[in-house]
Formats: C-alpha cells, sequence, structure tokens
C-alpha cells in the first residue's frame, strides 16, 4: 500500500513538474536468433503487442517501462547448416516482458527553443522476461529470466499531445533454452537436437506505437496590488 502511494505521489510530482508524463501502446513484430537460425527470417515473425509509460525528465533523456507480450518461433526448415538439416527442430514460444530503459535523444525534442518535430533516440536498460511454453530439460529451470534491451528508434511529435514512434530494439538474454536444443542433460538428447551452449538466444522486438502527453496548465500567479503606488494615486 506504501509503494502504491509512493509511486502515485511520484508520478504526480513529474505531472506538475515536468509536465511530459507519456502513456500508450502500439503493436510490432518479434524474431528469433540462436542456435537454429542466425539472423532473423521474414517468414519466422510473429505479432506483439505493448504498453508504456514514458516520464521525460529533460529533452534529452526519458525513462520509459513497457509491459510487451509477444511471440518467438524458430525452424529448421530454413537450416544452413547440415546439422539443422538432420535435426528438423522448431519451437513456438511466447514471452511476457517488463522492462524499463533509458531513452537518450540526439536532438533537443520538444524543447521550447528548437522546431524540430521529431529525434532519433538510443535505449538501454534492463527487463524480466516470463518465458512460456517451454518445456524444462533440466530441474533448475526458471521461466522468468533477466535481459538487457537495447536498441534505437525515431519520435515525431503529431501534435502537443500525440507522439508517434518507430522502435526496434535487441534483448541480449543470459540463457540457452528458448530454442531447447543445447540445454539440459545431453543423455535425454535425441535427433540430433544439439547446439552451441557458449552462444546465448537472442531475440529482438520492432514496432511503432502512439503516446498521449499529459500536459498540466499553469495556474496564472494571483494578482497583489502594490500599495505603495496606490497609496500615490490617492495622495495626488
Amino acid at each position: 500500500m506504501k509503494s502504491s502511494v509512493l509511486l502515485i505521489s511520484v508520478l504526480l510530482s513529474f505531472t506538475a513538474h515536468s509536465q511530459f508524463v507519456e502513456f500508450g501502446g502500439g503493436v510490432g513484430a518479434s524474431h528469433y536468433t540462436g542456435d537454429i537460425v542466425h539472423y532473423p527470417h521474414l517468414s519466422m515473425t510473429k505479432p506483439g503487442v505493448t504498453g508504456l509509460l514514458r516520464l521525460n525528465f529533460s529533452n534529452i533523456v526519458s525513462l520509459k517501462t513497457a509491459i510487451t507480450y509477444m511471440g518467438v518461433s524458430a525452424s529448421d526448415d530454413k537450416y544452413f547448416d547440415a546439422l539443422g538439416r538432420e535435426r528438423q527442430h522448431n519451437f513456438n514460444h511466447q514471452i511476457l516482458e517488463l522492462s524499463s530503459v533509458f531513452e537518450y535523444h540526439f536532438l533537443p525534442y520538444r524543447s521550447d527553443k528548437s522546431r524540430i518535430p521529431w529525434a532519433p533516440y538510443a535505449l538501454l536498460g534492463i527487463g524480466f522476461a516470463n518465458i512460456m511454453g517451454v518445456e524444462p530439460t533440466y530441474e533448475d529451470f526458471n521461466k522468468l529470466q533477466v535481459v538487457i534491451p537495447m536498441g534505437g528508434g525515431i519520435k515525431y511529435e503529431l501534435t502537443k499531445q500525440l507522439t508517434l514512434g518507430i522502435e526496434a530494439s535487441a534483448r541480449k538474454t543470459f540463457f540457452d533454452y528458448l530454442d531447447g536444443i543445447s540445454d539440459g542433460d545431453v543423455s535425454f538428447k535425441n535427433n540430433y537436437q544439439f547446439g552451441n551452449p557458449n552462444d546465448k538466444d537472442w531475440y529482438f522486438y520492432t514496432g511503432i506505437n502512439l503516446t498521449f502527453v499529459l500536459y498540466k496548465i499553469p495556474c496564472p500567479y494571483p494578482y497583489v496590488p502594490n500599495r505603495a503606488i496606490l497609496s500615490r494615486i490617492r495622495a495626488n
């Protein structure tokens, strides 16, 4: 309860002072690379959706927190070596990710001194991925994993309240069971289901989003008459 009150207080503080609290969502597509494919294949693209909250600390730096649901899949039908041809492995999983990233704008975005309505940016942060649909092949399997989002995008100010964004980012993982072929006990492997255990899996998300900016219209200062001037007028 106390943490919820603190979070609300922080958000209200940003709304009152920065006037640049944004929220919104978008759609996109996800890809995977690992032991099965070494680069994203268009035929293995899966859809995804995201919801986000952004706090703009300045015209240069923002903090974005997002919840993203996406699919990841791959198949040895697009094999690139003899092992993949014999293995003929495939998977189809879903990922629910919570991430928080810092965005660095390369132009003074939303600056009163600049008329540029757009800005490219880079992003880097941390996230937690819940991997769904994975069959564990060893005892210490954990579906909740830490990932490192990194990438960039472009923001465009449609109006003072609406911002359009296009973003592409990669997720550095620290596990190798997304594709399920280079983890676990080798004694349970069959049909050439082997990979490189030192080559961790990656997944990517490219999306387009629309955010709404909360503006707080400042109240004018109350008029306080100058009594010294009023007294002089009355004296004359």
